[in-house]
């Protein structure tokens, strides 16, 4: 039974030197990926100890005062953390709804058959993804300025008055749903335009065969068909649950929405670059709370899309 067992590790041991031995090429190109992983996600990772302690630079990790969960206490029983907490779940929750939008845009992508019209559709969608938040938000001013802006100066000239959508509160997260939507559809829908390149066409043929239409098609072959897409993409999605993108928050935030657009990461560049505070452990307790909250989500998320049928990303 022993040597039975030693000859199976041996054999275990050969095939995984051969494989590695057969496919070193394409393990040396992913190494450098691995390494920058590594130092800047893995590496980072043992500061999560400020969060418990008073962290003194002079110090280090290792001899800075530990205090446990006092700056978490902190952070619930800052007034500003409920706001914090609502808008961030707001502005995530009405950009989650836009989630369905790059599927939508795959699928009719899909039917177009001119190639000039497709490129020229495509190149049009995915150029945002490529722009600065500081490009977006002068784009959104040229658009949206109460004097100036081209939506108000048309309104004008049918007989309305001009709204401030960028220092209304009513407006404002209408506004930053619409620049990310308007950022990311195009770039989003890549990754389900690969899911319906991979489905086998016999299908469509043989539901050409039966009568079916192109509508139908689509519902009933290529969208069952990329939902393994969609439920892990969904799943990534839900991970950033408790996080907006910082620079589009701080670049659209003036005195008028203030109180709309008071993040998290907002919160955290005011106690502590902008205002030169030191305060690092707080301030990692407030990414790590978002990190837990995030992760649970993810996990959760998974466990549901593992009972549908589909697989996760764990």
């Amino acid at each position: 039974m022993r040597a039975s067992s030693q000859k199976n590790v041996s054999t275990s041991k050969k095939t995984l030197r051969k494989h590695i031995y057969e496919y070193r090429w394409i393990y040396a190109l992913g190494l450098p990926g691995l390494i920058v992983l590594f130092l800047f996600c893995y590496m980072p990772m043992r500061g999560l100890l400020m969060a418990f302690q008073d962290y003194n630079p002079h110090l280090g990790l290792l001899h800075s005062k530990w205090v446990g969960i006092k700056h978490f206490e902190a952070l619930f029983q800052d007034p500003k953390f409920y706001n914090m907490l609502k808008n961030t779940l707001i502005i995530s929750g009405l950009s989650l709804l836009t989630f369905p939008a790059p599927i939508f845009l795959a699928l009719i992508m899909n039917e177009v058959r001119n190639a000039k019209f497709k490129k020229l559709v495509q190149t049009s969608v995915y150029l945002p993804h490529f722009l600065s938040w500081a490009i977006v938000a002068s784009l959104t001013f040229f658009l949206l300025s109460t004097e100036q802006g081209l939506v108000n100066k048309i309104a004008n000239l049918l007989g309305y008055e001009s709204t401030a959508y960028l220092f209304s509160t009513k407006w404002i997260y209408l506004v930053i749903v619409i620049q990310s939507l308007w950022k990311s559809i195009g770039w989003g829908s890549i990754v389900y335009l690969a899911a319906i390149s991979g489905i086998d066409q016999s299908l469509y043929e043989a539901a050409k065969m039966d009568g079916a239409n192109k509508f139908q098609c689509m519902m009933k072959i290529t969208l069952p068909s990329i939902m393994p897409t969609v439920a892990v993409m969904l799943i990534l999605r839900m991970g950033t649950i408790i996080s907006v993108d910082f620079e589009q928050v701080f670049l659209m935030n003036n005195a008028m929405v203030k109180s709309k657009l008071e993040v998290f990461e907002v919160y955290i560049y005011n106690n502590s670059i902008a205002s030169g505070s030191t305060q690092y452990s707080y301030t990692t307790a407030i990414g790590l709370f978002k990190s837990v909250i995030n992760t649970a989500l993810v996990i959760f998320t998974n466990w549901i899309t593992n009972r549908k049928g589909y697989d996760g990303v764990m």
